[in-house]
């Protein structure tokens, strides 16, 4: 079943997200994580996409992402955003990967993802905690520096993934301080901004 068109403008950021159908586990091992990540930075490429924030977590993924100015390559159909273009190619390959890999058929997200203008600096500042942080949110670790597959150690200099792009990251001083808050009222922002995930 094709996806409906989406309203993505050049030059906007955007929350992406999905989730595994059941909310089943997707990424089991190191090796799963890592062709996902790797396969993103080969698709921002392809796309011109810009990355700001992501987290992989066991049965979904978070996004935040720039739509470029430009227009997309002539193997998009007419009216694809770039994004569109970056995620449908992102969740084939890694659906062709998973069905291959752990003897399963089929579709393995939920349905087609999920997408919000982030057009405000105060809720750009939150979602970009929300996202990398959302491993503490699930309790899948204590700390922030516990979990590998998020763009947190980018932004704290410490990741082995060249996923973000760099001209977007904060500095680490105003980036601690967007910690300690979001810790503060982590459930609590979910309710006042409307996240998901």
């Amino acid at each position: 079943m094709p996806n409906k068109p989406r309203d993505i403008a050049p030059d906007y950021f955007y929350h992406i997200y999905n989730r595994a159908v059941e909310k089943r586990t997707i990424f089991y091992t190191e090796k799963d994580y890592e062709y996902f990540i790797d396969k993103a930075i080969f698709y921002k490429e392809k796309t011109g996409v810009k990355i700001l924030a992501y987290c992989v977590l066991p049965n979904h993924f978070h996004f935040l992402l720039k739509e470029p100015t430009f227009e997309v390559a002539t193997t998009s159909k007419v009216g694809s955003s770039a994004i569109s273009k970056f995620i449908s190619l992102l969740l084939n390959s890694y659906t062709r990967y998973f069905n291959l890999n752990k003897d399963h058929s089929g579709r393995i997200f939920q349905g087609p993802f999920k997408s919000k203008l982030a057009d405000d600096d105060n809720y750009l500042s939150i979602l970009l905690n929300y996202i990398n942080l959302n491993h503490l949110k699930h309790k899948i670790a204590k700390k922030p520096k516990d979990w590998f597959y998020t763009s947190h150690h980018n932004y704290v200099g410490e990741s082995k993934y060249n996923l973000i792009d760099k001209d977007y990251l904060i500095d680490f001083a105003e980036y601690r301080r967007g910690i300690l808050s979001y810790k503060k009222i982590l459930f609590k922002i979910d309710e006042e901004f409307n996240l998901e995930g």
